[in-house]
This record gives C-alpha cells, structure tokens and sequence, in this order.
C-alpha cells in the first residue's frame, strides 16, 4: 500500500496555495510603503548597490574613489532604477544623504543626482573600528530633527541597516523608520519597501 502518491496532490495544492497567498501579500506591503512615504516626514534606509568582491580595503581611503570598489554593470542599472522607482512614484525628497564609501555615494549619485547628495561621516558605520551595531548618534539626532514635508533618504552599508531594524535588507529593499518613541531612543522600523 503506498500513501505517498494519495499525499503528493494535497502537498502540491498546499505549497501553490502559500505561494499564491504570500505573493500578493509583498505587493500590498511595497504598496503600503508607498502610501506612507506619499505622507511624507519618514527617513528611508537603503544600502548600497551591488559592488564586485568581498568588501572595502582594510584602511579605506574615503575621499579616493580610485582606489575603491566601483558598483557592477547591475548594480549601476539598480541605483537608476531606483531612482526611477522614486520618480515614477513622485515621492518628495527633501534630502539624500550618503556615508562616505565609495559604493554608496555612488550609488545615491547615480539614483538622485550628484547636485542632490550630501555625503555625511555619521553614515560610515564601520570605519575606524567603529562597532557595527552601534546607532550613531548624529543618525539618531537627523531623524529625531527631520520635521519635513517630504522624507529623507540616506544611502549606507547594511551593517547600520542592520543595527537599526534588526535584519539585513536584501539588495534593492528599503527600510522606512521614524523617531523613536522617547528623544534619543532609536528609529522605529515602520515598513519595508520592495525597489529592485
């Protein structure tokens, strides 16, 4: 008597029906996403773009780019097309902010703009021996600050992304935070957002 044949069916159903039922379930939470940051007044977390290799020198040079990982073909057509995401979408940006590495200021350049990025230290969450999974201050205070009618958008390594909501996001995906319940205390993960 052989039951696996009877079960295999019911299996089938059962996976096709979790897939049918978490796919829309991603579209609806991008879409939320993008109705809270239409509202404005959110910080948007995005880690750089993809990059060839394993990482940074072991004593970066931040002011050269020469000496620095470029970003891939793809990772070149992913910064645009985030970009593009943002536009299509006509979210308000009040401010672009990127860490100093290479990579990120890169990509944050070739999605919003040269003349629209501003490169800050505070974003540089692994340098100089800096721990990974401490929150700067200087990150907690620009989002306690940011009272604007559009939202902020800072491009950093996934380390600080991390430290912040908890996870790693994958390559293409935003994390939206607000300030903290208390001043001082950190961000708030609100949403996440689907971009590549």
């Amino acid at each position: 008597m052989n039951l696996i044949p009877r079960r295999w069916p019911l299996a089938v159903t059962l996976a096709m029906a979790i897939v049918a039922v978490t796919l829309p379930a991603r579209g609806f939470a991008t879409e939320a996403a993008w109705a809270r940051l239409a509202q404005g007044g959110y910080t948007i977390l995005l880690g750089y773009s993809r990059t060839p290799g394993d990482g940074e020198p072991l004593r970066p040079d931040l002011g050269d780019c020469g000496t620095r990982e470029a970003l891939t073909d793809r990772g070149v057509q992913a910064a645009r097309r985030i970009g593009m995401r943002f536009a299509a979408r006509a979210v308000s940006l009040n401010a672009v902010y990127s860490g100093e590495f290479c990579r990120a200021l890169e990509t944050a350049q070739l999605a919003f703009g040269r003349g629209a990025v501003e490169s800050v230290p505070w974003l540089n969450s692994i340098v100089g021996g800096a721990d990974p999974n401490v929150i700067p201050a200087e990150l907690i205070l620009a989002v306690e600050a940011f009272d604007g009618a559009g939202n902020q958008l800072m491009i950093t390594h996934p380390a600080l992304i991390r430290a912040i909501s908890g996870t790693v996001p994958r390559i293409g995906e935003a994390i939206i935070i607000a300030r903290g319940v208390n001043p001082g205390d950190p961000p708030r993960v609100i949403n996440r957002l689907l971009l590549d």
